[in-house]
C-alpha cells in the first residue's frame, strides 16, 4: 500500500519486469526512483520554506499588534497624566486665591481692630467725665406651648416667678472690648 502514485508505478514497473533487467533498464529505473525522491525533497524544501515565511510573517504581525497596543496604552496614560496635571494646576491656583483672600481678610480684621482700639482709647481720654452708653441687653424670649387644663395648675405651682433685672451699666472701656470680641 503505497500512498504515492509515483512509487506505486515504479514498483509496478519493477514487478512487471521480472525478466532479467539489462543495465540500461536498471539505470533508467534507478533514475526514475531518484527523480521521484528529488521531487519529494524539493516539495519538502518548498513546504519548509513556506512554513518559515509564514512563521516570519506571523511574528511580524504579532510584533506590529503588540506595538500598536502598547502605543494606545501609552497614549491613554499620557492623556490621563495631562488631565491630572491640569487638575493639580487648577487646585494650586484655587489654593493661592483662597490664601490671598484669607490673608487680606485677616489683615483687614487686624487693621479694623487696631483702628477701633485707637478710637476707643482716644474717646476714653477725651470724655473721662461722661461714660459711654451701654448696649441694651437682649432679652431671651421663651415660647410656651399651650397647656392642658389639668397641666396648667401643676405648671403654675412648679413655676418660679421670673424677676426682671435692670441691665447692668458698664464702663466705656468694657463696652469697646465687647464689640471687638464679636
Amino acid at each position: 500500500m503505497a500512498k504515492n502514485p509515483i512509487n506505486k508505478n515504479s514498483m509496478k514497473k519493477l514487478f512487471d519486469t521480472v525478466s532479467p533487467m539489462g543495465p540500461d533498464a536498471a539505470e533508467k529505473f534507478v533514475r526514475e526512483l531518484l527523480k521521484a525522491g528529488d521531487e519529494r525533497r524539493r516539495d519538502a524544501e518548498k513546504i519548509v520554506t513556506e512554513i518559515v515565511a509564514a512563521s516570519r510573517k506571523s511574528a511580524e504581525h504579532f510584533s506590529d499588534a503588540v506595538q500598536r497596543e502598547v502605543g494606545k496604552q501609552l497614549t491613554k496614560a499620557v492623556k490621563r497624566i495631562d488631565q491630572l496635571e491640569k487638575q493639580v494646576e487648577t487646585l494650586t491656583r484655587s489654593l493661592e486665591a483662597t490664601r490671598t483672600v484669607l490673608v487680606a481678610t485677616a489683615a483687614k480684621s487686624v487693621a479694623d481692630t487696631v483702628a477701633k482700639r485707637k478710637t476707643a482709647a482716644s474717646t476714653a481720654t477725651t470724655t473721662t467725665t461722661m461714660p459711654a452708653p451701654a448696649a441694651p441687653a437682649k432679652k431671651a424670649t421663651a415660647k410656651q406651648a399651650p397647656a392642658k387644663k389639668n397641666a396648667t395648675k401643676k405648671a403654675a405651682a412648679k413655676k418660679a416667678p421670673i424677676k426682671k433685672t435692670a441691665p447692668k451699666k458698664t464702663s466705656a472701656k468694657s463696652a469697646t472690648t465687647d464689640t471687638t470680641s464679636v
